[in-house]
C-alpha cells in the first residue's frame, strides 16, 4: 500500500494536490463501512463494477468530509472521470451522488436507528471497522477502553519526527522550524519528538543536513524510557532495524556500536541512505534473515531489540488500510513468528544482557502472550517489564515494549 502510493505521489508536481491525495485515499480507508452505507442507501441493488465503486467512494468521502470542495465540484469530476472508463455509467454516478446530497439527513437518521438496536453493527459503520476487530479488542481491553482506542484511531497524525542530538538540540531546531514557517506542537513524553502541523518537512534544509528523522512518540520510547541500560551497553543488535527509528535512537546515546539487521535489500539501501544523513558512525548495516538463527551472532550483543512483525493495529491512524486486511488467522500466524524469532534473539545475548521485544499493535495475543510463551520456553530470561502504549492515551501510535534480562553476567 505504501510503495503503491508513493508511485501516485511523485508523479504529482503541487504540494496541495500531493496533500489531497493522501486525504482522499486514507480518508476512504478509514471511512470505508460508513461510506459504503450512504452509498448502498440510495444504490438499493450495490454497485458491482470496482472501478465505479471506488470513484463512488472518493466522491462520497468529499461530500460527506471535505466541505471546502463545492458538492457540484465533487459531483461533476466523479462523472468526469466515470465517462472515461465506463460512460454509459455516468448517468447512473451523477444519479447516486445527487441523491446522496438529497438524502444525508434521511440516511444520517437511518444510521442511528441501528444504533438501538445492534450497538456494536453502529459501531462497525460509523467508526468503520470491521466486526472481528470490535469484537477482538473488546475481548483484550473491554468495550469501553476499545471505543476510546476505536475513536483516537480514526484522528489524522501529525507528522512526527524525533530530533537528531548528535547535529542540533530541541532549542535550535525550534528556531529553525519558526524561521521557516512550521506550525508545531513538542511532544509531553518525549521533548525530543515534534509534531509537525502543517508543511512538508522533508524538501528542507534541515531534513537535508541531517537535523532529523521521522519517527512515532510510541517507537522512541523503546531507548527514551532505557536509555541508561543504552548508555551502559558496548554492542546493540537491531534484528528487524528498518526504517531505522530506534537503530538511530541508539546511536545517539550509545558508546560503542550498533549492528542493524533485516532481511529487504530496499530498506538496508534506504536505512544507510539515513545513515550517512543523519551522521552516525557507529552503525555498521548487515543483511540477516531474523527466522534462521545466526551463529555469527551468538552471545555477543549487551542488548537485542527485536521490534518484530505483527498486525500493525497500533499504526492504523498512518496505515488504515490494516483495519481491512487483517484476521484472527493473522494474529495467530504473527503470533508464531514472533515466538521463532525471539527464540533465535535468545542465543544472540551475553548472560545478562537485555531483550527488548516490541510491536506496534494493540493484540494480547502478539504481546503479553508471546511474551509469557517466550519465557515458559527460556528458564534463563526474566521479565523485567512491560508496558502497553494506549493510543488514546499517549496520543500516539499503539505500542508494546517488553523488557527481559537474561540471567547470569552483571
Amino acid at each position: 500500500m505504501d510503495s503503491l502510493m508513493e508511485k501516485f505521489h511523485q508523479k504529482l508536481k503541487k504540494e496541495k494536490d500531493k496533500a489531497l491525495f493522501v486525504e482522499l485515499v486514507h480518508g476512504v480507508l478509514r471511512y470505508k463501512s460508513l461510506i459504503d452505507y450512504y452509498i448502498n442507501f440510495v444504490a438499493k441493488k450495490g454497485v458491482k463494477d470496482k472501478r465505479i465503486l471506488n470513484i463512488l467512494r472518493v466522491a462520497t468521502y468529499e461530500l460527506l468530509f471535505l466541505e471546502k470542495i463545492p458538492e457540484y465540484a465533487t459531483v461533476n469530476e466523479a462523472c468526469e472521470i466515470t465517462s472515461k472508463i465506463s460512460p454509459n455509467l455516468k448517468a447512473f454516478v451523477n444519479a447516486i451522488l445527487r441523491n446522496i446530497i438529497r438524502n444525508k439527513n434521511q440516511i444520517r437518521e437511518s444510521l442511528e436507528k441501528i444504533k438501538d438496536v445492534d450497538y456494536k453493527s453502529y459501531i462497525s459503520i460509523k467508526l468503520s471497522y470491521p466486526r472481528f476487530l470490535i469484537d477482538y479488542f473488546e475481548e483484550n481491553y473491554g468495550f469501553e477502553k476499545t471505543l476510546k482506542i476505536l475513536e483516537f484511531l480514526n484522528t489524522k497524525p501529525p507528522q512526527s519526527i524525533k530530533i537528531n542530538t548528535k547535529k542540533t538540540d530541541v532549542k535550535t531546531l525550534i528556531q529553525e522550524l519558526e524561521k521557516n514557517g512550521f506550525e508545531y506542537e513538542i511532544n509531553f513524553y518525549n521533548q525530543e519528538v515534534i509534531y509537525l502541523l502543517k508543511g512538508n518537512i522533508k524538501e528542507t534544509e534541515l531534513y537535508k543536513k541531517g537535523y532529523f528523522y521521522f519517527q512515532d512518540l510510541a517507537s522512541s520510547l523503546v531507548v527514551k524510557l532505557n536509555k541508561e541500560d543504552f548508555e551502559r551497553a558496548k554492542k546493540v543488535l537491531d534484528l528487524c532495524a528498518a526504517p531505522g527509528g530506534k537503530t538511530f535512537n541508539c546511536a545517539e546515546v550509545i558508546d560503542g556500536f550498533i549492528v542493524a539487521c533485516d532481511i529487504n535489500e530496499h530498506k538496508l539501501d534506504i536505512l544507510r541512505e539515513n545513515i550517512l544523513r543523519l551522521g552516525f558512525n557507529n552503525i555498521i548495516v548487515a543483511k540477516n534473515d531474523a527466522e534462521i538463527f545466526n551463529p555469527d551472532f551468538t552471545e555477543k550483543f549487551d542488548i537485542v531489540i527485536a521490534d518484530l512483525p505483527c498486525t500493525g493495529f497500533g499504526a492504523i491512524r498512518k496505515k488504515p488500510d490494516i483495519k481491512w486486511n487483517k484476521s484472527y488467522q493473522d494474529i495467530e500466524n504473527l503470533h508464531e513468528l514472533q515466538v521463532r524469532i525471539l527464540d533465535n534473539s535468545a542465543g544472540y545475548l551475553k548472560r545478562g544482557g537485555l531483550l527488548f521485544y516490541s510491536t506496534c499493535t494493540l493484540s494480547r495475543r502478539e504481546n503479553e502472550e508471546t511474551v509469557t510463551e517466550f519465557l515458559e520456553k527460556h528458564k534463563d530470561f526474566s521479565l523485567v517489564s512491560q508496558t502497553t502504549i494506549f493510543p488514546d492515551e499517549f496520543k500516539c501510535d499503539g505500542f508494546f515494549i517488553a523488557k527481559l534480562r537474561k540471567e547470569g553476567g552483571r
